[in-house]
């Protein structure tokens, strides 16, 4: 048995995959969806998911019947991002990009943080997964309790 102080580093508990929806200049931001992940496999499999689901609410498919008929009318050309690329566009993409997919994986692997964006002209949607780390242990002999903490 080692003789000293005892320091266990933080573990990883698992990902933290979400779906966000923030302004430009981050001045509000909203939580759609959150996931706990055992695995960056299963992280990745929800989030092409939510990039479905988050294409969907973002610009509805033009044969769903979320609003009646006369009230649509085509976006015209030029209203979607710089690059040519609306953000419903680019999350419809994302669950088939098998090179975003292994980059997303390494990520989570390696214990870093993944984001894939999107932005139109008012808003940044964000998927994202990250390693939940539990706390450090801080250095303590193992033959002595821990302090006792007064909540008095």
């Amino acid at each position: 048995m080692p003789s000293g102080p005892v320091f266990v580093p933080p573990s990883r508990d698992g990902i933290w995959c979400e779906c966000v929806i923030s302004t430009l200049d981050g001045s509000r931001e909203w939580l759609i969806a959150g996931y706990r992940a055992p695995s960056p496999r299963l992280a990745v499999r929800w989030m092409e998911r939510q990039a479905r689901h988050f294409a969907d609410c973002i610009d509805p498919a033009p044969e769903s019947r979320w609003a009646p008929p006369a009230i649509l009318d085509p976006i015209a050309v030029g209203l979607v991002g710089e690059d040519g690329c609306d953000p419903a566009t680019a999350f419809r993409m994302w669950p088939g990009d098998i090179a975003e997919h292994d980059q997303a994986l390494k990520a989570m692997r390696d214990g870093s943080l993944y984001t894939f964006c999107a932005v139109d002209s008012e808003l940044r949607y964000r998927l994202s997964a990250r390693p939940i780390l539990t706390p450090a242990v801080p250095p303590h002999d193992p033959g002595q309790c821990l302090p006792q903490v007064s909540l008095a």
